[in-house]
């Protein structure tokens, strides 16, 4: 096999192997979803990236009775492989109606969020409180 062979072949290798190019998640982004009981929704995504762990603060706006308050929530479990990323938040139901509450079943909720990233765009999937998915798109802000 000659050398040019051999570059050849490591250099497939190498590009099969790898998933993708590692993306770093860190700063804060805005966050858009459509759908669901709110409707749609823009939210502030603050994210710490080291190595592979993700952590920060998930901000939205609360509708309903708690209209226009702003709701802050730590991003836990978090995690970031090559483009893919997850992380879940959780949220109490404090200051929501109580037919929402009884609904809920309970003083929290998670949601768990899942997508990719691409310098600085991302998008994925929401999976709510009773298993439904709904999509959301994110602009880095800085």
């Amino acid at each position: 096999m000659n050398m040019r062979n051999i570059l050849t072949t490591l250099f497939l290798s190498a590009s099969i192997a790898s998933p993708g190019t590692a993306q770093d998640l860190t700063g804060t982004w805005e966050i858009s979803t459509q759908g669901g009981r709110v409707g749609p929704q823009t939210m502030t995504l603050v994210v710490i990236q080291e190595g592979q762990d993700l952590t920060g603060t998930l901000t939205r706006t609360v509708s309903g009775r708690g209209q226009g308050r702003a709701v802050e929530s730590d991003v836990e479990n978090g995690v970031i492989e090559g483009k893919s990323f997850s992380f879940r938040v959780s949220q109490s139901t404090e200051g929501m109606p109580p037919a929402m509450r009884d609904r809920i079943g309970g003083n929290s909720f998670s949601q768990s969020f899942s997508g990719t990233i691409d310098g600085g765009s991302m998008e994925g999937t929401i999976m709510g409180i009773r298993g439904q998915g709904r999509p959301f798109s994110g602009q880095r802000k800085d």
